[in-house]
């Protein structure tokens, strides 16, 4: 195996030192009762300006719910299928659809401010009451210590960052502009090679304490899954379908427009214009897959596929668990 470095912008160089395959498998999505019709939103993304608005509409009649109000608001319509959805403040906000059969479907919201060029949730506080970070910078990590459960970030000596190949399926991006929280800290920045048939990498833990961090991690997702979330904050200039998986391989979810390898759910996309946009993806819809994960050492906390896009950005930073306070 090949070795290489790369450097994400303002972080420390990055040793690609392994391979650890990434096995896919679908994760099945609940189903509601026979007799129902099946459920479908008409939107799976929305983004929107501070103050802006856009409707939702279901297939049948539905409950619907914000898991970030202070972010976005949902005002469900009087013909119980659409509701309105009203951008509050900086950030991203999971709207849920539910049936009454059960059946759940959900609508990522990106809110960026009014009239600028984006740029995060512009404050270095977590809105969380725990959290455990895969990529984070420093200062926002120092900011919110005191939530702080467990750390899977790379440190080159116990966490690794592995770029997977014979050769470079990534290069380094040009990582320009402030992180997702609005400092200048860095971030990852990442670009499919030129040529490659394929590209992948994943987070590495051999870390005592983020192996056991991560036991504990599983643990409460079982236990509570509707208190925990995923939350990937992303941007790029240019097309391309990206796909993460957790836990190794044991849920896959694709940021795009298509399903990399027929593996996963889409579960939204974002617009192309340089601004960060975050993600909020329910650990709800994953816990059972999760329960089936094995935590050891060498496991990757999250991985990444772009396919074969040659040039295409994958620009990552925020990207941690937590448990809704």
């Amino acid at each position: 195996m090949k070795t290489n470095k790369i450097f994400a912008v303002a972080l420390a160089a990055l040793t690609l030192v392994g391979f650890n395959a990434c096995k896919g498998k679908n994760t099945p999505e609940g189903g509601g009762e026979d007799t129902e019709a099946t459920l479908a939103l008409d939107k799976t993304s929305i983004s929107l300006e501070v103050g802006g608005e856009e409707t939702i509409t279901a297939t049948i009649e539905v409950s619907f719910e914000s898991s970030d109000p202070t972010v976005a608001t949902v005002t469900p319509a009087n013909d119980g299928k659409s509701a309105k959805v009203t951008a509050i403040k900086e950030g991203s906000a999971v709207i849920t659809a539910k049936s009454k059969g059960g059946q759940v479907k959900t609508c990522v919201v990106a809110v960026k401010k009014a009239g600028g060029e984006g740029g995060g949730e512009g404050t270095k506080k977590i809105e969380a009451k725990r959290i455990w970070p895969v990529v984070l910078d420093g200062v926002t990590a120092e900011a919110n210590s005191t939530i702080l459960a467990g750390d899977f970030r790379v440190n080159d000596v116990d966490n690794f960052l592995y770029i997977w190949s014979q050769g470079e399926t990534y290069v380094a991006g040009e990582g320009k502009g402030l992180n997702y929280f609005g400092n200048n800290e860095g971030y990852v920045a990442l670009q499919v090679a030129n040529g490659t048939t394929w590209s992948g990498g994943g987070f590495c833990i051999t870390n005592i304490d983020a192996i056991a961090a991560a036991d504990v991690l599983k643990a409460a997702i079982i236990e509570n899954p509707d208190k925990f979330f995923f939350h990937v904050g992303i941007k790029a200039t240019n097309n391309g379908t990206h796909q993460l998986s957790i836990f190794d391989d044991a849920v896959f979810f694709n940021i795009g427009t298509e399903k990399i390898d027929g593996k996963g759910e889409i579960i939204g996309d974002f617009v192309r214009d340089g601004a960060w946009y975050g993600f909020d993806i329910p650990m709800s819809q994953f816990a059972n897959a999760i329960a089936n994960a094995t935590v050891k050492s060498g496991m990757n906390m999250m991985c990444f596929r772009s396919g074969a896009t040659s040039g295409a950005q994958l620009n990552l930073d925020a990207v941690y668990f937590y448990e809704k306070e």
